[in-house]
């Protein structure tokens, strides 16, 4: 049996471009070492981007292709789902404040409260792989979720909020968390961020053109990045943020140098 490696790619909203270049990358990295890929979005696929419908088809088709891999819901999924799929009107508002006009556009041009109700009838599958998507994934020492966690809880008591709107006091927290924190949502810069206790992928994808995907297998990460646009895809060093514990990235290295 192939080996399978896991590719945790970050915020896209609505960069399908972007998207579709930096998968073809990995399955093409996957394939040199004669490995599998198995791939995890961490969310908001959709919003703030020109192409949200077509970013959903793609994610879709990797879901079906690509055994294992799945999708992390993120804040802006969530909007769109109890918007587009639940019609809550409160939720309504605050999608179309926090750029849900661009991703209705992308399926409907035109009055608002039309597109709404196209995409809930006629692209019911984007909604549904939404409100499916779980909120965060456990597996060899890795929690993914969209946002992070609150560090006051242990990874199993871990709320809605906490999964994927989380931001501070995660990110400023040091130490160990029970689990590496594989994470979107708070942009980092233009590179990955790795600390000891997570590995922050967010990019910024839709203004920067800098879509970034983590390659995890075992103790060892990897990262490939779109370099602007969707004509490159390259591999990238992480930011190594050492708050006087190491990083994960130091400690991958020890532990293979001790075997």
């Amino acid at each position: 049996m192939p080996i399978a490696l896991t590719y945790a790619i970050g915020d896209v909203h609505g960069r399908d471009d972007l998207l579709r270049a930096l998968i073809a990358a990995c399955v093409d990295d996957a394939a040199k070492i004669g490995a599998t890929p198995r791939f995890i979005f961490l969310g908001d696929i959709c919003d703030k981007g020109p192409r949200s419908r077509q970013a959903f088809e793609v994610v879709l088709d990797v879901l079906s292709e690509f055994d294992g891999s799945l999708m992390i819901k993120g804040n802006h999924d969530d909007l769109f789902e109890r918007s587009a799929g639940r019609h809550e009107e409160r939720m309504i508002v605050a999608w179309l404040t926090r750029g849900g006009v661009p991703t209705l556009e992308s399926y409907r041009r035109g009055d608002l409260e039309s597109a709404i109700r196209a995409v809930g009838t006629m692209y019911s599958d984007h909604v549904r792989l939404v409100a499916e998507a779980p909120l965060s994934f456990e597996d060899g020492g890795y929690l993914f979720a969209h946002a992070g966690m609150d560090p006051a809880k242990p990874p199993a008591e871990q709320g809605e909020r906490d999964l994927m709107w989380a931001r501070e006091p995660f990110m400023s927290h040091v130490g160990d968390l029970g689990r590496i924190v594989v994470h979107g949502h708070t942009v980092v810069g233009d590179l990955p961020v790795v600390t000891e206790n997570r590995i922050s992928i967010d990019t910024d994808a839709y203004k920067t053109g800098r879509l970034t995907a983590a390659r995890l297998f075992g103790d060892d990460v990897t990262f490939f990045q779109t370099d602007g646009d969707a004509s490159r895809v390259i591999e990238v060093d992480a930011v190594r943020l050492d708050r006087g514990m190491g990083t994960v990235l130091d400690a991958a290295y020890d532990r293979r140098m001790a075997a």
